[in-house]
């Protein structure tokens, strides 16, 4: 009888969709803590150059830059900067006007894609008190206030979903007191196997115990 129940929780798992559940964090500690064995792939840009442009469209170490969203810039690109704190030397900033600021105003946001993935956390290198920093999904969204730092002077916003998702908007917002200026120190992104894998492995598992225990009886 348990095989059964066993071989219609695989089948049930298999064929069914459930609805994502996010959960979303701002200590980069508990983040991490719970992709422990989870694949990823942190981008902090020290591979880059002081100065290296990111054009719209653009794909770098398995993130595609898809839009850059500067308001009345001139310039719409991203920047690599080492004029701002960091944990490589280097973060992205806003390409702003050419060259004239190196760094994201209030407001300011940009939207990348990736291949699957089931977490995404960014560190804002930020002013204090300065806004809210946060991350849109097609899953669900987390954000973070900048009242205290996680670390140094970032702040972070991250989330883990049950449901994959390959695209996210990065932003930030003062609530018109135009402050929310930052650059990111680096962006976290999470892999974790299919549901339906680890479903099919049990409904294999099962059919092997039911096998077994036919022929033996």
């Amino acid at each position: 009888m348990r095989i059964e129940k066993l071989l219609i929780t695989a089948f049930l798992l298999t064929s069914s969709t459930a609805l994502p559940s996010v959960v979303t964090y701002t200590s980069s500690a508990a983040f991490e803590a719970a992709l422990t064995g989870n694949p990823t792939l942190v981008e902090n840009y020290g591979t880059f150059t002081a100065g290296d442009l990111i054009l719209p469209g653009s794909t770098f170490d398995g993130i595609t830059y898809t839009n850059f969203n500067l308001g009345a810039s001139s310039t719409q690109d991203g920047i690599v900067s080492n004029q701002f704190n960091s944990f490589s030397g280097l973060s992205l900033g806003a390409n702003q006007s050419n060259g004239a600021a190196q760094f994201f105003f209030d407001g300011n946001s940009f939207d990348i894609g990736f291949a699957s993935a089931v977490a995404i956390g960014v560190f804002f290198n930020v002013n204090a008190n300065s806004g809210t920093y946060g991350i849109v999904t097609p899953v669900g969204n987390a954000s973070t206030g900048s009242a205290s730092y996680d670390t140094s002077t970032f702040v972070f916003a991250g989330l883990i979903s049950t449901t994959p998702f390959t695209s996210a908007q990065i932003s930030s917002d003062s609530g018109g007191a135009g402050t929310a200026s930052y650059n990111v120190a680096e962006m976290i992104l999470a892999s974790a196997p299919e549901p339906a894998a680890i479903a099919l492995t049990a409904l294999g598992t099962g059919f092997f115990l039911l096998l077994r225990r036919r022929t033996a009886a």
